[in-house]
């Protein structure tokens, strides 16, 4: 789990990414994360605001998924997150959260490099 704080609604909040961010995104808007992210780089390449519901569930998977695994309550409910958020709060959350998403699936080069001459070692397999 990777986590970064926030505030949203004038409140410090954690966000994390995890795969329980994605299933619990899958669960509140029945897409998968991989769409929602595809929608998110046009839109960053289109100078708008991805749309408006699915920013709003992902920061709320991405907020559940924190509190839940420490036990705790949430300091944000969705109708204050639809309420009270302003677009700044929004956009700053939704990049949070791609960031922390890159640094989830990150391997690093050298990692990279040892996987692939590993597969090269192997023998390969009679067909």
């Amino acid at each position: 789990m990777i986590t970064k704080e926030v505030t949203i609604c004038g409140k410090q909040v954690m966000l994390a990414y995890c795969y329980a961010t994605e299933i619990s995104y899958k669960v509140l808007t029945d897409e998968d994360i991989e769409v929602f992210m595809g929608e998110v780089g046009e839109a960053i390449t289109n100078e708008t605001m991805p749309d408006v519901k699915k920013s709003i569930m992902l920061i709320l998977a991405s907020m559940m998924s924190y509190y839940e695994f420490k036990g705790e309550k949430a300091p944000l409910t969705d109708k204050e997150l639809m309420a009270n958020t302003t677009p700044s709060e929004l956009g700053n959350a939704i990049g949070v959260i791609v960031g922390l998403r890159y640094q989830f699936y990150y391997v690093p080069k050298d990692e990279q490099d040892k996987a692939n001459e590993e597969k090269k070692d192997e023998e390969p397999k009679n067909a």
